[in-house]
């Protein structure tokens, strides 16, 4: 696909420069093109929506390995901007799992991508079920979660690629043990660390107490109207990454929306006639994914140019 090639910053240029990286969550080609077209300049491909939309299944670790690094290699040659995966715990217990798969990741044009101190049992649908303090899922130790990040860190030698080293640990070993388990990761060689659960502009604060390195704030969120932490306050912490889920449900929300307009009208109208506020060019660009860009390609070969 030479002719849809460009040349696109890398994710570890845009940290380098020192600016925050604000990307939303997205799941294919088509949730990339809205990220794009919005403005962002990266992007992560999340496990939640990417096993919702390619597998039909709630993100309890039931995709597989080949299925994310299938789609990884889709989402990632046909974005503009760096795309980042949720990589969960590397797709298998053993550093040797982790280094194949991430070798295998890395070669499907991932940018960047979270390992985490988790195991093949796992996933967002089991943390939401956690009561009383207890993880509903088994953490490995920290010798063990070393172990993968030295060989995640082999996989990605003489890349430009950026190891995030993510800990579930929280919920049931405490705050302190989070830190720690991120230190530990920084100290490896880890070019970003991240809390899951991390919360809030003072809970920021206390991380960077002892994480200095470059680290991510996981889906910010808000309450009552008001976001749980402001961007400039957590870049002058380093936490140069921050990542939100909202696409998801701007997407199903406006399909079921005209869908259901246009059951109960029995035609497009309400579709046809709806305003989106895009240019035409930017129509154009969507619709089809550049149709005539391709069939003008294609008659090149004909012509020999």
């Amino acid at each position: 696909m030479k002719m849809l090639e460009t040349k696109k910053t890398s994710f570890m240029d845009l940290l380098k420069q020192g600016q925050m990286v604000f990307a939303p969550c997205i799941w294919d080609c088509y949730s990339a093109k809205a990220a794009e077209m919005s403005g962002f300049k990266a992007a992560l491909l999340a496990g939640t929506p990417a096993a919702a939309s390619l597998t039909g299944t709630p993100d309890l670790g039931l995709m597989t390995a080949d299925e994310l690094i299938y789609l990884t290699e889709r989402v990632a040659s046909f974005s503009s901007i760096p795309i980042l995966v949720d990589f969960d715990e590397g797709y298998g217990d053993s550093p040797l799992n982790t280094y194949r798969n991430v070798t295998r990741l890395v070669n499907a044009g991932a940018q960047g991508f979270t390992l985490d101190d988790g195991m093949g049992i796992r996933g967002c649908t089991r943390m939401s079920r956690a009561k009383n303090g207890e993880h509903p899922y088994e953490l490995v130790s920290r010798e063990h979660f070393a172990a993968k990040i030295r060989a995640a860190l082999e996989a990605i030698k003489g890349t430009d690629c950026v190891l995030i080293a993510r800990t579930e640990v929280r919920i049931n070993e405490g705050f302190e043990e989070a830190i720690y388990r991120m230190k530990m990761a920084e100290d490896l060689g880890a070019h970003m660390t991240m809390i899951n659960n991390v919360r809030g502009i003072e809970e920021a604060r206390h991380v960077a107490e002892t994480c200095k390195g470059w680290k991510m704030y996981p889906d910010i969120v808000s309450h009552n109207g008001k976001t749980d932490a402001d961007l400039d306050e957590l870049l002058k912490l380093n936490f140069n990454f921050v990542t939100m889920h909202f696409f998801e449900k701007a997407s199903i929300a406006a399909m079921i929306r005209h869908g259901r307009e246009n059951f109960k009208n029995s035609n497009t109208v309400y579709s046809d006639t709806f305003d989106t506020g895009l240019t035409p060019e930017e129509r154009a660009e969507i619709s089809g994914m550049n149709g005539q860009k391709w069939l003008d390609w294609e008659k090149s070969f004909y012509e020999g140019k």
